[in-house]
């Protein structure tokens, strides 16, 4: 509740502890020191839970605490840990998430802490259990072998089967479960305790009315009802872990799904939450299971207006979460007074030096998260970034260093592979120059850009060009890398990231009919639009045609979407799918699945069926677009093979597949490089 003396005039507390004293460096909110509890907190910035995937039969690893201990060094000033189950019913398949219950993986938790704490960050650990959502069945790595649980025998709308509902008895059994789990973490050295009632796990299932249908004392029907899981939850684990220990709670302000919790049933939570069993601070998320992660559709900082309301309610630090990119975002919402903390997820895969390049003004630097939920939401489980290799590999690669002699190297291509190259290779310290025949760089994400909802992909470039330049690497736009070329600069490595060509569409082409590829359609090449569009998938189920379709369908066109996959958009990540096809759907696109396109006569495509060859009706068209095959360009590369101390082939260039692959390639071309491993004069695929 609010007016509880709690001092909010401003955002700051100084390092004597006095109200009212600005942080350094230009964003003097952000920078401020804080405090949670009986806990000094050097800024506002906090590392939102986020489970690594790398814990080894439910225990820390080395992985994992190299991952914690370099978001910490980076200069970070609060991790929560990614959420540790409490009861072996909630533990996952593959055992990826740390599991709290366990006395036996204390040593570990122990050394992640004091791996985190020798940077001088603080470290919560955050507790749940999946509930009914620990079924999983939809996601690889999310399935559980044990009874799925929950407050009702009400399925959840991501796992058709009805979970188990908890007795009187089960439901005390897993609360005592919370306790001794976050007296594990607070034995290991944790700061605090986080306790994740959001996303619509087993907590927040008991505080969902269309979730909790409960009769007795945890019943659905009221508010106290709802209420009493979550506040016995706060007084065990309180009893568990002392006084002295701050307390949290996360709560998903709007579950935005129907049915699901609004912010005005949330905001009645955290009135009778702080009523009844206060906790130290709130922390604010949105959604449930498979789409709390939201991709570059929605704004920055998004989820403002809700940590601003239910601030309103309490009087007690608010962590708000939800694609805070950028400094100058984070700062507005603490300076609005909006906030207490900000929470950074995806920001600090893309960047863990996000802080520390935000407190010294270097917002330039910052490698900005692109919004496209791949590498950091991949079904295997472990943690990845789609534009910083390193990210998942701290361990494995070690510490960045300076190269002992600085040799020159030679790039062809100006692609993501390429720019990438050139980054990683003059921070080592060498002479660089990037050749790139057009005038911009960007390659192909310069036309994966131009579909609707895609242009953020174009913030990699931005930053990639920035970085080019202040690393003072020699850049030769609109200049072919030709053998003599290249040769004249007598590199001590060659890296060939001149990127793949579109072949031309595999179908049978007759009669009047336009027939393009994807990359003509969003690349420009294309005059004017048709009216009746058939946009071919090869069955990939990429951003490539779903693009196509969604950028037609946006000009007016009528368009039917045709893949051999047994559905549509199969590949795209699945908290950004749901979107895309939404979106595809509103605008009128027709989906044709398990069906193939073998020709196009006049203006009409012919299709048969994917797995029988029989033939289907066809459909009409006067425009048609193809996601045809690529070609690598690599004839640079074998022209120059034995020319040149080394020659490495990356990207696309060596075979076309993602941004992802071209970022890794470029990051470890570069490490072999300086291992002495590209030392040959013959040709390298890394």
């Amino acid at each position: 509740m609010s007016g509880r003396g709690f001092e909010r005039e401003t955002a700051f507390v100084s390092g004597a502890g006095e109200p009212g004293t600005p942080g350094p460096g230009p964003y003097p909110h952000l920078t401020a020191v804080g405090s949670i509890g009986n806990v000094r907190i050097e800024n506002r910035i906090v590392q939102a839970p986020m489970g690594t995937g790398m814990m080894r039969d439910g225990r820390v690893t080395d992985g994992d605490i190299a991952f914690m201990a370099e978001r910490a060094r980076g200069g970070v000033g609060l991790i929560i840990t990614g959420a540790g189950p409490v009861h072996e019913t909630s533990v996952v398949a593959g055992r990826i998430l740390t599991e709290a219950w366990d006395g036996g993986g204390l040593e570990g938790l122990r050394r992640r802490v004091d791996a985190v704490h020798a940077h001088g960050t603080r470290i919560f650990g955050q507790i749940l259990h999946l509930g009914r959502e620990s079924s999983g069945e939809t996601q690889a790595g999310g399935a559980t072998e044990f009874v799925p649980v929950a407050p009702s025998a009400v399925a959840s709308p991501r796992d058709p089967a009805p979970p188990h509902e908890l007795t009187v008895d089960e439901v005390r059994l897993l609360i005592a479960a919370y306790g001794a789990a976050a007296a594990n973490y607070r034995a290991a050295g944790c700061d605090g305790i986080e306790i994740q009632a959001c996303h619509g796990y087993l907590a927040s299932q008991f505080l969902s009315a269309s979730s909790n249908r409960r009769i007795d004392a945890y019943r659905g029907d009221t508010l106290e009802g709802r209420m009493r899981f979550l506040l016995e939850l706060v007084e065990e684990v309180r009893g568990s872990c002392g006084a002295g220990c701050p307390v949290g709670v996360r709560l998903s302000a709007e579950d935005l799904e129907p049915g699901g919790l609004t912010l005005d049933d949330t905001l009645a939570i955290v009135d009778a939450l702080q009523i009844a069993a206060p906790v130290d601070y709130i922390s604010v998320t949105t959604g449930v299971r498979g789409a709390y992660v939201k991709d570059m559709t929605y704004p920055e900082g998004f989820a403002r207006s809700f940590s601003k309301a239910i601030r309103l309610h309490v009087d007690v630090p608010v962590i708000v979460a939800g694609r805070f990119r950028l400094p100058v975002t984070a700062e507005e919402v603490l300076a609005a007074g909006e906030a207490d903390f900000i929470a950074l997820g995806r920001a600090l895969l893309a960047d863990p030096d996000w802080t520390l390049k935000a407190r010294e003004g270097r917002d330039t630097e910052i490698r900005p998260c692109i919004g496209i939920n791949q590498d950091c939401r991949r079904a295997i489980g472990l943690i990845g970034c789609t534009i910083h290799a390193r990210t998942g590999r701290e361990h494995e690669w070690g510490a960045s260093r300076q190269t002992a002699e600085a040799r020159t190297i030679a790039i062809a291509g100006g692609g993501p592979a390429g720019i990438e190259s050139a980054r990683v290779a003059a921070a080592a310290g060498h002479r660089v120059v990037l050749f790139e025949r057009e005038e911009l760089l960007g390659g192909q994400l310069l036309v994966a850009a131009a579909a609707p909802t895609r242009a953020e992909l174009l913030d990699f470039v931005r930053y990639g060009e920035r970085e080019l330049t202040r690393l003072q690497v020699d850049l030769r736009t609109r200049t072919e890398a030709t053998p003599a070329a290249v040769l004249a600069e007598a590199p001590d490595l060659f890296v060939s990231a001149t990127g793949a060509t579109p072949l031309a569409p595999a179908l049978e082409i007759s009669g009047d009919a336009r027939v393009v590829s994807v990359w003509e359609l969003l690349g420009g090449a294309v005059a004017g639009q048709g009216q009746r569009a058939v946009v071919i998938d090869d069955g990939s189920g990429f951003w490539h045609a779903v693009g196509a379709a969604e950028w037609l369908a946006a000009r007016g066109a009528r368009v039917e979407l045709v893949t051999a996959a047994r559905g549509v958009a199969l590949t795209i990540p699945h908290e950004s799918a749901g979107g895309a096809l939404r979106r595809l759907r509103t605008g009128g696109v027709r989906f044709h699945t398990l069906a193939r396109a073998t020709s196009v006569d006049g203006r009409h495509v012919r299709l048969r069926d994917a797995i029988t060859g029989q033939e289907l009706d066809p459909l009409d068209a006067d425009l048609v677009v193809v996601r045809t095959a690529l070609r690598p360009n690599d004839e640079l590369a074998r022209e120059l093979d034995g020319r040149v101390g080394a020659i490495a082939v990356i990207g696309d260039c060596a075979s076309p597949r993602r941004l992802t692959h071209a970022i890794l390639d470029a990051n470890r071309t570069m490490r072999r490089f300086e291992a002495g491993q590209l030392s040959s004069a013959a040709m390298i695929v890394v």
